[in-house]
C-alpha cells in the first residue's frame, strides 16, 4: 500500500530521474552535439529535456509525446524550449538584437535582478531546440536552465484522508 502510494505521489519526480539516469548511463541513445560550453552552462534537466524534444522531432512517438507532457513541458512546438537565461546585468539593446537574429525570445518584463548571495539575475526566453550551442557561446550568458517543470506543492504536513 504504501509503495503504490508512493509512487503514485512521485510519479513525475521519478520519471524525470529515470529519464536523467538513462540519459547519463547512455541508454537512451541520441546525437549528443552540445559543445563543452553547452556542457558547462546548461543544466542537465534542461539537455535532458531538449534531447526529448530533438528526439521526438526525429521520430515522433506517443510514449515519448506523453512522457514530455507528464514532466510539464509544453508540446505546442516541439522545436521551442522555454527557459532561463542567467546574465549579470540585464540584457543591453545589442544583446536583445544578438538573441532575436538567433530566433530567441525574451520576455523583458520577466527580469529578475541579481540580490543577495545570488549574483547573476534572470530572464524568461523563448529558444529555438537547435539553437542551444550558439546561446552558450554568448560570452554574457552565466548559465541556462529550463523553465518547462511540473510544479507541485512542497508541504512538511502529512497528507489528510477523509475518515
Amino acid at each position: 500500500m504504501f509503495c503504490d502510494s508512493f509512487i503514485k505521489k512521485y510519479q513525475h519526480l521519478l520519471l524525470a530521474f529515470l529519464i536523467l539516469f538513462a540519459l547519463v548511463m547512455g541508454m537512451v541513445n541520441f546525437s549528443c552535439s552540445e559543445s563543452s560550453v553547452t556542457q558547462t552552462k546548461a543544466s542537465s534537466a534542461l539537455l535532458a529535456q531538449i534531447a526529448l524534444r530533438q528526439q521526438q522531432l526525429d521520430g515522433p512517438t506517443t510514449e515519448r509525446l506523453s512522457q514530455i507532457q507528464s514532466m510539464g513541458m509544453n508540446t505546442a512546438n516541439m522545436g521551442i524550449q522555454r527557459g532561463y537565461i542567467y546574465l549579470k546585468q540585464p540584457p543591453t539593446q545589442t544583446q536583445i538584437t544578438d538573441l532575436q537574429l538567433l530566433g530567441i525570445t525574451i520576455y523583458l518584463d520577466s527580469w529578475i535582478p541579481p540580490v543577495g548571495n545570488h549574483p547573476t539575475g534572470y530572464i524568461l526566453a523563448d529558444m529555438p531546440v537547435d539553437k542551444l550551442d550558439a546561446l552558450a557561446a554568448k560570452d554574457y550568458v552565466i548559465k541556462l536552465d529550463t523553465a518547462e517543470i511540473q510544479a507541485e506543492p512542497q508541504s512538511a504536513l502529512p497528507e489528510i484522508k477523509p475518515q
